[in-house]
């Protein structure tokens, strides 16, 4: 009788654990929520702008063409510098030596060529006014290859936070449109996420630079116009229904 007594308070212990399991688990996820998004850009113009340039050399001789390349860049920079760019703006991005080779199809070998060097470096121009002045020094003083001009913005923070703003009340407001649309009131916001993008626009430049370029007096001033860039901060928010 004891046993049989004791095995009954075991069922019934185990029966309203499993009870109260259940019903936690219910309350869990029975809460009403909606899930909504919201996105807000603010557009800002440029106020800086990175150029991405190189001198590049060709010769029999490696350490020549070296040092013809180390002459060049030195101008380059000088030149760059004697215009009000800041040495601390100007910075090496690659350098690299390596000699070139072409196939023989009768030996059917490859056949050592030219050394090549090249010295590329990035510049921080924080004047647009100065983006074309800048490009034509550097060409005229012995730079080669122009691989890149990209503009952007000093400062975001403050255009992030406007973004952010118009986000969140974008999605407040859908929030609010779809609980009032199921007959339910908007309650309180249960997580959110955030999500930021900057757009930073690349110019096209209306030059291109070569290794053959033209005499300094045919050259003409390299027209570049700044852009704007955009900050967008989009959001992910869960509302609970009342």
């Amino acid at each position: 009788m004891k046993k049989n007594f004791v095995y009954s308070t075991a069922i019934l212990f185990a029966g309203l654990f499993a009870l109260s399991s259940c019903t936690i688990h219910q309350d869990a996820y029975s809460k009403r929520t909606v899930s909504v998004s919201g996105t807000g850009a603010v557009t800002l113009e440029a106020d800086n702008a990175t150029i991405i340039l190189s001198v590049i050399t060709k010769g029999k001789d490696v350490a020549e063409t070296s040092s013809e390349n180390a002459k060049k860049m030195t101008a380059v920079q000088d030149e760059i510098i004697k215009a009000g760019i800041s040495k601390d703006c100007i910075s090496t991005q690659n350098y690299s030596v390596y000699q070139e080779s072409h196939y023989d199809q009768k030996t059917g070998r490859q056949i050592p060529d030219d050394y090549r060097v090249t010295n590329q470096i990035k510049i921080l121009v924080k004047k647009i006014s100065m983006v074309s002045d800048v490009i034509d020094l550097a060409l005229k003083s012995g730079a080669n290859q122009l691989s890149s001009l990209n503009y952007g913005v000093s400062d975001t923070e403050i255009a992030k936070k406007q973004a952010r703003s118009l986000a969140i009340a974008q999605a407040q407001e859908s929030a609010n449109l779809l609980a009032g649309a199921s007959g339910a009131k908007l309650g309180k916001v249960l997580s959110i996420s955030e999500h930021a993008d900057y757009s930073y626009p690349r110019a096209m430049l209306m030059k291109t630079a070569n290794l053959d370029m033209a005499s300094a007096s045919e050259a003409v001033s390299t027209p570049v116009s700044g852009g704007s860039s955009t900050v967008t901060v989009s959001v992910d928010a869960v509302y609970q229904l009342k």
